[in-house]
């Protein structure tokens, strides 16, 4: 076995960034491509490698800012990484643009502390870190076994959801009453809400609550504390062992057989079905 020199910082800077560059590109290319799809326009910005010889730090700040000033509004962006993505915020505050309500930024990658601390909190794609990983060990394992042929093709491995916070979470609905009762559902549906609850925040009647729901989103206040914790349910499914009737405390369902009853109807899978082909594998917990 030949023994590998060690490589020098600037070797190993250079590595590490070839690596993020390649990643950030095919991250850029299957954004572009969704966003076409849908028949909308993508603009592209790209930043010079932040290595020997680039722009300063508020230079490269300017030519971002100059670029969110061009675009139309509102408009969403999406960023590479969550460290760009935080570099978007900073850009838009000098911008004197208005986050999430003019510009909505996402990242990636949940890097949870950076997100937090980004003005405002950072919405962020979740990637399936342990089910990247587990493939990768499987992959390897059946290489050093021989007991597999190598891969012709990429494994690609879909993200395990979205962390909505501020930088994306804008209401698009005029009526305040539905505005105000759509952001009380949102933080507190997993508490275990009930109508009763949202009524008590939005004081109009139920009927003139319902009706307005109906006309701003097509669905009942009831239908909507639901989604939220179906969605809360989903994330934990994907992302974590914990087992199913803390996954029904934890999504502000009042027993485990509602969760499997409201789950399944929003899906068309049993929560355990939806972990074993959506989530960390091998599944440990019923």
């Amino acid at each position: 076995m030949s023994e590998t020199p060690d490589l020098s910082e600037a070797e190993a800077f250079a590595a590490e960034h070839a690596l993020g560059v390649l990643g950030a590109a095919e991250r850029r290319e299957a954004f572009v491509q969704a966003v076409r799809a849908s028949d909308f326009q993508a603009a592209v910005y790209e930043s010079r490698w932040r290595g020997p010889g680039t722009p300063a730090w508020d230079v490269d700040q300017e030519r971002l800012t100059r670029w969110l000033g061009q675009l139309p509004l509102p408009v969403g962006l999406a960023s590479c990484n969550d460290l760009r993505g935080q570099h978007v915020l900073e850009a838009c505050r000098r911008a004197g643009l208005a986050v999430p309500e003019q510009v909505a930024v996402i990242g990636v990658d949940n890097e949870e502390l950076l997100c937090r601390l980004c003005d405002p909190p950072l919405s962020t794609v979740i990637p399936s870190a342990r089910r990247i990983g587990y493939e990768a060990a499987r992959l390897l394992d059946g290489l050093m076994s021989r007991s597999s042929p190598p891969p012709t093709a990429e494994l690609l491995i879909p993200p395990s959801g979205v962390v909505t916070r501020q930088s994306t979470d804008t209401l698009a609905v005029d009526d305040p009453d539905v505005r105000a009762a759509l952001q009380f559902i949102r933080e507190s549906a997993c508490d275990g809400i009930r109508i009763d609850d949202v009524l008590r925040e939005v004081p109009i009647s139920r009927s003139l609550l319902e009706r307005r729901f109906r006309q701003a989103i097509g669905r009942s206040p009831h239908a909507e504390i639901r989604a939220v914790q179906v969605r809360r349910a989903a994330q934990l499914l994907t992302e974590t062992d914990v087992p199913l009737k803390r996954i029904a405390d934890l999504s502000g369902f009042a027993h485990m057989e509602y969760l499997s009853y409201f789950f399944k109807r929003a899906t068309g899978e049993s929560p355990r079905d939806y972990r074993r082909s959506h989530g960390l594998r091998p599944s440990t917990t019923p």
